[in-house]
């Protein structure tokens, strides 16, 4: 994730971009791992706007249109600092790859909630839904949760 954050950082998109939007601090990262394309997103919040502005990293950087942020009200947007990063996402992929064989989709949350957090979604090939929230600071696993895909809806 930590060479997608520096390619974004040294574009010209990026750096462009920046100038004009001193207020806004990166607060989310995010991924789909599969079979296709390796890309990160890359959030940036303004408090004093209450809006998003997201970039795209893969082959390419694609900046997406400001947008309003969507929030309950009920969580805090909290600054994400990177150097906090101790524990890359991949290390603890492997962890969770050796226990739950049978991963087809990874969907990766980086942010900030009382601490750098890895939040988690692995979906196998048997149609469940395993959520794990992992501390990027230690990689201990915080939580772990399996859900059925196909009792999604029925509560």
């Amino acid at each position: 994730m930590l060479e997608f954050f520096k390619k974004l950082e040294k574009s010209h998109v990026f750096k462009d971009w920046k100038k004009e939007n001193k207020n806004y601090f990166l607060y989310s990262c995010f991924s789909i791992i599969d079979k296709k394309e390796e890309f990160w997103q890359f959030d940036y919040y303004s408090k004093k706007l209450n809006k998003i502005t997201s970039f795209k990293v893969s082959e390419n950087i694609e900046i997406f249109p400001e947008d309003d942020i969507f929030s309950d009200g009920k969580n805090t947007i909290n600054k994400l600092d990177l150097k906090d990063l101790k524990i890359e996402f991949n290390e603890i992929s492997e962890k969770l790859r050796k226990k739950h064989k049978d991963v087809v989709k990874e969907i990766i949350i980086l942010q900030n909630s009382d601490g750098l957090i890895w939040n988690i979604s692995l979906l196998t090939s048997t149609m469940n839904l395993i959520n794990v929230k992992a501390c990027a600071s230690t990689g201990k696993i915080l939580e772990e949760k399996s859900e059925s895909v196909l009792n999604f809806g029925k509560n």
